[in-house]
Protein backbone atom coordinates (compact mmCIF):
# COMPACT_ATOMS: atom_id res chain seq x y z
CA UNK A 1 0.00 0.00 0.00
CA UNK A 2 1.47 3.08 -1.06
CA UNK A 3 1.71 6.06 0.84
CA UNK A 4 0.71 9.08 -0.33
CA UNK A 5 2.82 12.24 0.42
CA UNK A 6 0.75 15.56 1.84
CA UNK A 7 0.97 18.42 -0.29
CA UNK A 8 1.16 21.55 1.83
CA UNK A 9 0.07 24.78 -0.13
CA UNK A 10 3.15 27.51 0.82
CA UNK A 11 1.88 31.06 0.20
CA UNK A 12 4.12 33.21 -2.36
CA UNK A 13 5.31 36.59 -0.52
CA UNK A 14 5.14 38.95 -3.19
CA UNK A 15 8.82 40.94 -2.18
CA UNK A 16 8.77 42.98 -5.76
CA UNK A 17 8.33 46.02 -3.77
CA UNK A 18 11.76 46.24 -2.26
CA UNK A 19 13.97 46.92 -5.17
CA UNK A 20 11.51 50.44 -6.13
CA UNK A 21 11.99 50.98 -2.22
CA UNK A 22 15.38 50.57 -1.70
CA UNK A 23 15.74 52.54 -4.52
CA UNK A 24 13.94 55.59 -3.35
CA UNK A 25 15.67 55.34 -0.12
CA UNK A 26 19.45 55.57 -1.61
CA UNK A 27 17.55 59.06 -3.60
CA UNK A 28 16.83 60.45 -0.28
CA UNK A 29 19.55 59.87 1.39
CA UNK A 30 21.96 61.36 -1.58
CA UNK A 31 19.51 64.42 -1.06
CA UNK A 32 20.11 64.83 2.22
CA UNK A 33 23.99 64.49 1.94
CA UNK A 34 23.51 67.12 -0.90
CA UNK A 35 21.35 69.30 1.39
CA UNK A 36 23.81 69.03 4.25
CA UNK A 37 27.00 69.38 1.83
CA UNK A 38 25.44 72.77 0.33
CA UNK A 39 24.72 74.25 3.85
CA UNK A 40 28.14 74.61 5.47
CA UNK A 41 29.22 76.16 2.12
CA UNK A 42 30.34 80.05 2.61
CA UNK A 43 28.76 82.66 0.00
CA UNK A 44 31.49 82.67 -2.53
CA UNK A 45 31.99 78.64 -2.99
CA UNK A 46 28.13 78.82 -3.38
CA UNK A 47 28.69 81.73 -5.88
CA UNK A 48 30.98 79.77 -8.19
CA UNK A 49 29.01 76.48 -7.75
CA UNK A 50 25.96 78.79 -9.00
CA UNK A 51 27.60 80.14 -11.68
CA UNK A 52 29.44 76.98 -13.13
CA UNK A 53 25.29 75.45 -13.33
CA UNK A 54 24.83 78.64 -15.50
CA UNK A 55 27.42 77.81 -17.87
CA UNK A 56 26.25 73.82 -18.50
CA UNK A 57 22.50 74.73 -18.40
CA UNK A 58 23.00 77.94 -20.09
CA UNK A 59 20.44 79.83 -17.87
CA UNK A 60 19.97 81.59 -15.03
CA UNK A 61 20.79 79.85 -11.66
CA UNK A 62 17.90 79.88 -9.14
CA UNK A 63 20.87 79.78 -6.77
CA UNK A 64 22.02 83.50 -8.06
CA UNK A 65 18.53 85.07 -8.28
CA UNK A 66 17.23 83.62 -11.34
CA UNK A 67 14.04 82.70 -12.23
CA UNK A 68 15.13 79.39 -13.46
CA UNK A 69 13.39 79.11 -16.38
CA UNK A 70 14.81 78.20 -19.66
CA UNK A 71 14.90 80.78 -22.50
CA UNK A 72 13.46 79.19 -25.50
CA UNK A 73 15.04 82.20 -27.74
CA UNK A 74 13.90 82.73 -31.02
CA UNK A 75 10.74 79.71 -30.56
CA UNK A 76 8.65 82.30 -31.04
CA UNK A 77 8.21 86.31 -32.12
CA UNK A 78 4.23 86.43 -31.98
CA UNK A 79 4.90 88.20 -28.76
CA UNK A 80 7.04 90.86 -27.11
CA UNK A 81 9.36 89.32 -24.99
CA UNK A 82 8.51 89.20 -21.61
CA UNK A 83 9.78 91.18 -18.93
CA UNK A 84 11.43 88.88 -16.25
CA UNK A 85 10.11 89.33 -12.96
CA UNK A 86 12.88 90.85 -10.40
CA UNK A 87 14.64 88.37 -8.45
CA UNK A 88 14.97 88.82 -4.85
CA UNK A 89 17.44 90.63 -3.30
CA UNK A 90 21.48 89.50 -4.34
CA UNK A 91 23.77 89.12 -1.60
CA UNK A 92 26.24 92.02 -2.64
CA UNK A 93 23.34 94.48 -2.73
CA UNK A 94 22.06 92.98 0.37
CA UNK A 95 25.18 94.09 2.18
CA UNK A 96 25.20 97.47 1.25
CA UNK A 97 21.39 98.43 1.68
CA UNK A 98 22.12 96.74 5.13
CA UNK A 99 24.61 99.01 5.52
CA UNK A 100 22.69 102.01 4.58
CA UNK A 101 20.02 101.02 6.92
CA UNK A 102 22.21 101.02 10.16
CA UNK A 103 23.49 104.28 8.99
CA UNK A 104 19.82 105.22 8.96
CA UNK A 105 19.17 103.99 12.18
CA UNK A 106 21.96 105.57 14.07
CA UNK A 107 20.50 109.15 12.32
CA UNK A 108 17.11 108.54 13.81
CA UNK A 109 18.26 107.66 17.16
CA UNK A 110 20.65 110.75 17.11
CA UNK A 111 17.21 112.79 15.66
CA UNK A 112 15.26 110.94 18.96
CA UNK A 113 12.67 110.21 16.40
CA UNK A 114 13.18 106.77 16.30
CA UNK A 115 9.56 105.72 17.21
CA UNK A 116 7.67 107.65 14.78
CA UNK A 117 10.40 105.90 12.10
CA UNK A 118 10.63 102.24 10.77
CA UNK A 119 13.35 101.07 8.25
CA UNK A 120 13.26 97.48 7.28
CA UNK A 121 14.35 95.15 4.13
CA UNK A 122 11.98 93.42 2.13
CA UNK A 123 11.39 91.83 -1.54
CA UNK A 124 11.31 95.66 -2.83
CA UNK A 125 14.57 97.10 -1.12
CA UNK A 126 14.94 99.72 1.70
CA UNK A 127 12.35 100.86 3.08
CA UNK A 128 11.74 103.65 5.59
CA UNK A 129 8.38 104.24 6.93
CA UNK A 130 7.65 107.92 8.64
CA UNK A 131 4.39 108.52 10.49
CA UNK A 132 2.10 111.26 8.81
CA UNK A 133 2.00 112.59 12.01
CA UNK A 134 5.88 113.59 12.24
CA UNK A 135 6.00 115.05 8.54
CA UNK A 136 2.62 116.69 8.18
CA UNK A 137 -0.63 118.48 10.26
CA UNK A 138 -3.86 116.72 9.61
CA UNK A 139 -5.33 117.05 6.30
CA UNK A 140 -2.26 119.16 5.04
CA UNK A 141 0.56 118.03 2.14
CA UNK A 142 3.20 120.59 3.40
CA UNK A 143 5.86 119.26 5.59
CA UNK A 144 6.61 120.91 8.86
CA UNK A 145 9.27 122.79 8.58
CA UNK A 146 10.86 121.66 11.65
CA UNK A 147 11.24 118.15 9.72
CA UNK A 148 12.44 119.68 6.51
CA UNK A 149 15.86 119.09 7.28
CA UNK A 150 15.60 115.55 8.82
CA UNK A 151 14.10 114.82 5.30
CA UNK A 152 17.20 116.22 3.64
CA UNK A 153 19.38 114.09 5.73
CA UNK A 154 17.36 110.69 5.08
CA UNK A 155 17.95 112.16 1.25
CA UNK A 156 21.86 112.71 1.35
CA UNK A 157 22.09 109.31 3.23
CA UNK A 158 20.23 107.54 0.55
CA UNK A 159 21.40 109.51 -2.43
CA UNK A 160 24.55 108.08 -3.27
CA UNK A 161 23.21 104.91 -3.99
CA UNK A 162 22.30 103.98 -8.09
CA UNK A 163 18.95 102.48 -6.97
CA UNK A 164 15.72 104.18 -8.29
CA UNK A 165 13.59 105.84 -5.29
CA UNK A 166 10.06 105.16 -4.95
CA UNK A 167 8.04 107.50 -2.29
CA UNK A 168 4.50 106.23 -1.17
CA UNK A 169 2.04 107.93 0.13
CA UNK A 170 -0.81 105.90 2.52
CA UNK A 171 -3.89 107.50 4.89
CA UNK A 172 -6.64 105.94 6.85
CA UNK A 173 -9.51 105.09 5.96
CA UNK A 174 -11.45 108.28 7.65
CA UNK A 175 -13.04 109.66 4.17
CA UNK A 176 -11.81 113.22 3.49
CA UNK A 177 -13.41 115.87 1.10
CA UNK A 178 -11.84 119.48 1.45
CA UNK A 179 -11.36 121.71 -1.48
CA UNK A 180 -7.90 120.84 -2.26
CA UNK A 181 -8.06 117.30 -1.38
CA UNK A 182 -11.90 115.89 -2.33
CA UNK A 183 -10.30 111.96 -1.44
CA UNK A 184 -7.54 110.35 0.28
CA UNK A 185 -5.90 109.05 -3.10
CA UNK A 186 -5.55 113.39 -3.40
CA UNK A 187 -3.59 113.98 -0.07
CA UNK A 188 -1.64 111.10 0.08
CA UNK A 189 -0.30 111.78 -3.39
CA UNK A 190 0.73 115.60 -2.93
CA UNK A 191 2.09 114.16 0.56
CA UNK A 192 4.50 111.74 -1.54
CA UNK A 193 5.01 114.53 -4.01
CA UNK A 194 5.92 116.89 -1.42
CA UNK A 195 8.34 114.62 -0.24
CA UNK A 196 10.32 114.56 -3.57
CA UNK A 197 9.98 117.93 -4.57
CA UNK A 198 12.50 118.17 -1.54
CA UNK A 199 15.24 115.58 -2.98
CA UNK A 200 14.64 116.93 -6.07
CA UNK A 201 15.74 120.54 -4.88
CA UNK A 202 17.15 120.59 -1.74
CA UNK A 203 19.53 117.32 -2.30
CA UNK A 204 19.62 117.35 -5.98
CA UNK A 205 18.78 114.00 -6.68
CA UNK A 206 18.00 113.27 -10.02
CA UNK A 207 14.50 113.28 -10.84
CA UNK A 208 14.69 110.47 -13.64
CA UNK A 209 15.27 108.31 -10.10
CA UNK A 210 12.22 109.42 -8.28
CA UNK A 211 8.53 108.42 -8.25
CA UNK A 212 5.71 109.39 -6.69
CA UNK A 213 2.82 106.97 -5.77
CA UNK A 214 -0.56 107.64 -3.84
CA UNK A 215 -2.02 104.93 -2.53
CA UNK A 216 -4.70 105.91 -0.29
CA UNK A 217 -6.38 103.92 2.25
CA UNK A 218 -5.75 100.78 0.15
CA UNK A 219 -2.83 99.48 1.37
CA UNK A 220 -3.11 99.43 4.92
CA UNK A 221 -0.62 97.90 7.61
CA UNK A 222 -2.87 97.97 10.55
CA UNK A 223 -6.27 97.66 11.94
CA UNK A 224 -8.36 100.52 10.39
CA UNK A 225 -11.26 99.79 13.30
CA UNK A 226 -8.38 101.54 15.89
CA UNK A 227 -6.94 104.99 16.84
CA UNK A 228 -3.51 102.57 16.81
CA UNK A 229 -4.00 101.35 13.66
CA UNK A 230 -5.05 104.26 11.98
CA UNK A 231 -2.01 105.90 13.09
CA UNK A 232 -0.09 103.42 11.72
CA UNK A 233 -1.73 103.03 8.26
CA UNK A 234 -1.40 107.32 8.03
CA UNK A 235 2.74 107.47 6.70
CA UNK A 236 5.01 108.03 4.19
CA UNK A 237 6.92 105.27 2.83
CA UNK A 238 10.81 105.94 1.01
CA UNK A 239 11.90 103.04 -0.57
CA UNK A 240 15.15 103.01 -1.78
CA UNK A 241 14.08 99.93 -4.13
CA UNK A 242 15.88 96.31 -5.16
CA UNK A 243 18.30 96.89 -8.25
CA UNK A 244 16.48 94.49 -9.98
CA UNK A 245 13.79 96.86 -10.54
CA UNK A 246 16.11 99.00 -12.81
CA UNK A 247 15.30 97.36 -16.40
CA UNK A 248 11.73 98.22 -15.29
CA UNK A 249 12.32 101.61 -14.52
CA UNK A 250 14.37 102.38 -17.21
CA UNK A 251 11.73 101.47 -19.87
CA UNK A 252 11.75 105.51 -20.86
CA UNK A 253 14.83 105.52 -22.18
CA UNK A 254 13.94 103.34 -25.21
CA UNK A 255 11.73 106.13 -26.57
CA UNK A 256 14.32 108.56 -26.26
Amino acid sequence: MSKRKKRHNEEHIDESWLLPYSDLMTLLLAVFIVLFAVSQLDSNAAKSIAEQFREIMGTPSVLEGGTGIMDFEGVSNAYPAATPTPAPINYEELVALEKLKKELDLFLAKENIGSAVVTYLDERGLVITLKDSILFDSGSSEVRPDKINTLIKIGEIIKPLENYIRVEGHTDNIPINTVIYPSNWELSGARAAKVVRLFADRVNINIDKLAVVGYGDSRPVADNRTPEGRAMNRRVDIILLNIKYNPLENKHEFFE
